[in-house]
């Protein structure tokens, strides 16, 4: 969205309401213009970075720029991320502000996997990124890469829980595939977790291995960890999801009807067939608790601005 002071264009105000995302861009070219900007000293940094007071906006370039050193990025980045926890308010806007151009690829990314208004994926972007600004240490590299990293995995973690409460309340009809008849060509029926909320609402698999095959196929969650986490043997798990998976892919071949192989157990847990041939369920042993889904590995929300 274009700014009402450009001069090439007549604002409307009645445009679409600016996204969050523009609203920083504003504020924050706001707060470095003018007489006074917000400037980093970055005299003592060092690694041939200005010996004088930066404004932020010159400063986004500079760090941009593929010349710079990882090493000053990280140095400038520390000294704002120190600034944004300590003083809060202009200094948060200022480093959010620097690193616009990749919280805007994170929420693009974001965008294309879950449905939704877009305002508010950028919205969740910026309150995840600020609870980044608080977890991550300025003293390990990579700083920019981390803090995108950990605001992609935290809002991906609420777009899935979001989007999971919605699928075990909607009807059937909304989550199936826009080919069959009747389904209403729903422009979401084939995003996999929509998939996998109707083949448990058909009783095809239990929500436990909806969660397993979710958490380790589409969330990149090691195997390994996913085990240790639930203490489950990791064959366990693994014999648990090629089941699954079986039932699963053989459904979606039958053209997903809405009766699969009987309602699913409203218990939660997996069907005969899922835990027929389960060691632990053998034994006695409950081996159907709902998969720690905390357990994650970092993601990445790609290069830094481009």
């Amino acid at each position: 969205m274009r700014h009402p002071d450009d001069a090439d264009e007549t604002y409307d105000s009645h445009d679409d309401p600016p996204s969050p995302l523009d609203v920083l861009a504003t504020t924050f070219r706001l707060l470095t213009t003018g007489p006074a900007p917000l400037a980093l000293d970055c005299s003592g940094l060092g690694y041939r970075l200005p010996r004088r007071r930066v404004p932020l906006d010159e400063l986004k370039v500079l760090l941009l720029h593929p010349a710079t050193r990882y090493a000053a990025r990280d140095a400038a980045l520390a000294a704002l991320v120190r600034r944004a926890r300590a003083e809060r308010g202009a200094w948060l806007v200022g480093l959010a502000g620097v690193l616009e151009p990749g919280l805007r690829r994170t929420a693009g990314y974001l965008a294309r996997q879950f449905p939704g208004d877009p305002a508010d994926l950028d919205a969740e972007v910026l309150a995840c990124f600020l609870e980044a600004v608080e977890q991550v240490d300025p003293d390990q590299g990579r700083l920019a890469g981390r803090l995108l990293g950990i605001t992609f995995t935290r809002t991906r973690q609420l777009r899935r829980a979001e989007l999971r409460h919605r699928q075990w309340t909607l009807p059937l009809e909304t989550t199936a595939e826009p080919s069959q008849p009747g389904s209403g060509g729903s422009p979401v029926g084939g995003h996999p977790d929509f998939i996998l909320a109707r083949a448990v609402r058909c009783g095809v698999i239990s929500r436990e291995s909806a969660a397993l095959i979710g958490a380790t196929r589409l969330e990149a969650v090691d195997l390994g960890d996913l085990a240790a986490a639930s203490r489950h043997k990791p064959d366990t798990l693994r014999h648990r999801r090629y089941r699954a998976e079986q039932r699963l892919i053989a459904w979606i071949h039958a053209g997903m009807p809405a009766h699969g192989h009987g309602q699913p157990d409203p218990t939660g847990r997996p069907s005969a067939s899922e835990a027929g041939s389960d060691p632990d369920r053998r034994s006695g042993r409950d081996s159907d608790s709902t998969p720690n889904r905390a357990v994650t590995s970092e993601g990445s929300a790609g290069s830094w601005g481009v």
